[in-house]
């Protein structure tokens, strides 16, 4: 499978628009009315377009199918919200499958183009690939792994809390932190606990219910940093890092 300079753009703005910015309230919009997820769909939409500048002015056909990607993404996700009710069981399943597709469609999208030119190497930050994969995994092991969480915990009936912004903050930095322990690897390894300190304290020792969280939650965030923090390693290594 090839990915493309241009696809990894499309991946960064698609998980920005697609996690970042689909808010609390965009989210509450976007399933509260029937034309909510046409915002969220097009907020997405819009940072793969911004993504995708450097290549407008030479292919102008991405015009036709960027503007297609906003329209598949709000199918998706209009699917996505009719079936996960019906199919609860599966959420998380279904979770992956919804990033699954928005992922693919970048990836077709990215064939509109030759592989080889290399459009906006020289623009400071979008040229560099490694930032721009560094960005893509942070966000979708910080904000994407919530939901995803969220969605195991939901579709196995489990006690759900859903973490206001303070307890978002340190959930966001401890999965940040293990991924780039991992990355680094060595003896960074051993600061992991370090990491997954503040949440055990706040909840076990502190024991408040605003900061309950099970073992499970820590584990399974655990694990998720460290698939993060190997995919970026593998990353670096095959660019010679």
């Amino acid at each position: 499978m090839q990915f493309s300079f241009l696809f990894w753009r499309l991946l960064a703005g698609h998980f920005i628009g697609d996690f970042p910015f689909q808010t609390n309230t965009v989210f509450m919009i976007k399933t509260k009315y029937q034309w909510g997820v046409i915002l969220h769909g097009t907020i997405a939409g819009i940072f793969i377009f911004i993504f995708a500048i450097p290549y407008l002015p030479h292919y102008p056909i991405l015009w036709f199918y960027l503007f297609l990607n906003i329209i598949y993404h709000i199918l998706v996700d209009k699917a996505k919200l009719v079936v996960t009710p019906k199919l609860k069981k599966i959420g998380f399943i279904l979770f992956l499958l919804d990033q699954v597709f928005h992922i693919a469609g970048c990836w077709l999208i990215s064939f509109a183009v030759p592989s080889y030119p290399h459009y906006g190497t020289i623009i400071p930050l979008y040229g560099n690939t490694i930032l721009i994969n560094f960005v893509s995994i942070y966000i979708a092991v910080t904000y994407g792994a919530l939901y995803f969480i969220l969605s195991i915990k939901s579709s196995f009936n489990m006690l759900l809390t859903f973490p206001d912004w303070k307890m978002k903050t340190i959930e966001f930095i401890e999965r940040a932190a293990i991924a780039t322990f991992a990355v680094l690897g060595s003896f960074y390894y051993l600061f992991i606990p370090l990491a997954l300190f503040p949440r055990g304290f706040l909840s076990f020792l502190k024991k408040k219910k605003k900061y309950n969280i099970s073992i499970f939650d820590l584990l399974l965030s655990l694990s998720l940093a460290l698939i993060a923090g190997f995919l970026l390693k593998i990353a670096l290594q095959i660019k010679g890092f």
